[in-house]
This record gives structure tokens, sequence and C-alpha cells, in this order.
């Protein structure tokens, strides 16, 4: 618990002082990460087989919950490159030919684009935060006959806590939901809308319910906006159990815990499915992990509104 406890208090500082850097420089630190969690997940791979005579060992397969950052974060990442791409093409002063060669950010489905990156930033905000805490309730799972795996398993949970903290305090997932909106509701308007004076005479009054809206917050619109990931978490969760049928001839597999050949290994949940049986024990485990990370991304939305809310109080 002391380790939980310092841990996740330095995790929390770090994501704090770091959510504070300029944007460039956030992005920085998570194409960093991107590129560290895989290179470190292969060294880990390479040490456990080599430490089992050349035999790979499928129980250490790293498709878990806790192993989703380490595909989805460097995915993530890429996309938002490929978007800020063509942008910073199109700025350059160039022939009209050449622009013409440079694909263009409106098409490509650049919504489709857009959505995929709200939806893995709010999976790695929301599930990788709840898996990386949770993680901490039973620290069994963590333990290797190698001190130095043991070591990296605990940094890499600390690594999740911080980088969903970061993407929190940060306003990354807020600003992944709202902000192409109020991009796409501001070229509607300088599209549609006439030239005006812009004198302070002149100058049109905001409507109250315009001016309120980014420092409201409405329960319905969390949820909704909290249902991309947790279809990912689903998909994922399909995608694990596909494994643990494929692969349970091999060796000893169970990806997400919820392997049907494998008895359950958490605190709680084995003596429920002790009770009912293993099939009732998986759904209430995912139904839980559906919960937890709901709840996470509904009170982080509610406090930045208050935070938000605030602010502009003071400002005022």
């Amino acid at each position: 618990m002391l380790i939980f406890l310092t841990g996740f208090l330095l995790s929390a500082l770090a994501a704090f002082a770091a959510s504070r850097l300029a944007k460039p420089k956030q992005n920085l630190l998570l194409n960093i990460l991107a590129v560290l969690l895989p290179l470190s997940e292969a060294w880990k791979q390479l040490l456990l087989t080599a430490g089992n005579s050349g035999s790979y060992l499928w129980w250490y397969f790293p498709f878990q919950l806790c192993s989703m950052p380490l595909y989805l974060l460097p995915l993530r990442q890429l996309l938002l490159a490929g978007q800020s791409r063509p942008r910073a093409a199109q700025k350059m002063k160039a022939p009209k030919d050449i622009y013409s060669a440079v694909p263009d950010s409106s098409s490509g489905n650049p919504q489709v684009r857009a959505l995929i990156i709200r939806t893995f930033t709010d999976f790695l905000a929301d599930f990788g935060l709840l898996a990386g805490v949770f993680a901490f309730a039973d620290q069994t799972g963590m333990q290797y006959a190698l001190p130095v795996l043991t070591l990296h398993s605990y940094l890499w949970h600390f690594i999740m806590i911080f980088l969903g903290l970061f993407l929190h305090f940060s306003g990354s997932a807020r600003k992944s939901v709202s902000g192409s909106s109020r991009r796409s509701a501001v070229n509607k308007q300088a599209v549609h809308k006439p030239a005006v004076n812009k004198s302070p005479a002149n100058k049109p009054a905001v409507k109250p319910e315009l001016s309120a809206e980014p420092n409201s917050f409405s329960f319905g619109k969390s949820l909704k906006s909290f249902v991309p990931p947790a279809l990912l978490f689903l998909l994922l969760a399909v995608i694990a159990e596909l494994l643990n049928c494929l692969l349970h001839t091999r060796g000893t597999i169970d990806m997400f815990y919820i392997s049907p050949w494998e008895p359950s290994t958490q605190v709680i949940l084995r003596s429920i499915a002790g009770r009912f049986g293993r099939g009732p024990e998986i759904i209430l485990y995912l139904c839980l992990i559906l919960t937890g990370a709901g709840l996470i991304h509904v009170c982080s939305r509610f406090l930045s509104r208050r935070f938000s809310r605030s602010s502009a109080a003071k400002a005022g």
C-alpha cells in the first residue's frame, strides 16, 4: 500500500506538471512514451522467453487491459501526426500546383479520424487510469522471479496512472470532443454569415446560452461521449476472448482475465465465480470495468466544468 500511495502521488504530481507544459512539449512527451512503451515490452518478452529456455510463455502475451497503451498510444500519436501534417503543408508558401499535390485535411474522412483519436484518448484516460489503479489491489500478478521485471511492472502501471491523469489534467479528452465541433461551427459561420463591421457599436450581442455552453455540464452528453471508448473496450474484450479460445491449447493464457478455461484470479470476484460459475463472473467483471471507467469519464467532465466555471468567475 505504501508503494502504491507513493507512486500514485508522484504520478499525479508529474501529470499535473506535464499538463502545464506547452502543447508541443506535451505532444513530444506522448511521442516519447509511444516509443518507450513498445520497446520496454519487447525487452520484457525477450527476457521472459530467454529465462524459459527459449520457449514462449503465452501467459505473458501482451494483450491485457493494462497492455492497451502499448498499442493505442502509438496509434493515437500517428493519427495526430497525420492530421496535422496536411495543415502544416498547406500553410507553406508554394505554387498552386504544389498545393494540389498536398492532401487536404478535409479529405479522407477527417471526422472518422477525429472520432478514432477521441476514442483512443478517452480510452487511455478512463480505462487506462482505472486499470493502472486497480492493478495494485492484487499485486501478485506484478511479481516476477527477476526483480528487474517486477520493477518494470510497477513502473508500467504508474505510467498508466500518469498517462490517464495527464490526459484529464491537460484537457486532451475534453478538447478532442469539443474542439472539432467548435471549429466546424466556426467554419460554418464564417462561410454563411456575411461580413459585418466589428466596431464596438455594431458588435453583436453574444447569446447567453452560447456563452454559457463551455461551462455547463450535461450528464447525458457525458454518457454519450463515453459510448465510443466503451464500445472499444468491448471490442478489445472480444479479441481477448478469441485469443483465449485459439491459444489455450498451447499453454496457459488468460487475456483480460476472462478465459473460461482459467479460474478467476481477482480478489473478490473469484468467490463469486466459485458460487455462480465462471460465465456470470466474467460478465460481472466486464460490467464493473465499464461502470468504473464511466464514473471516471463523467466525474472528469463534471470537475472540469466546475473548475472552468470558478476560474471564469474569478477572472470576471
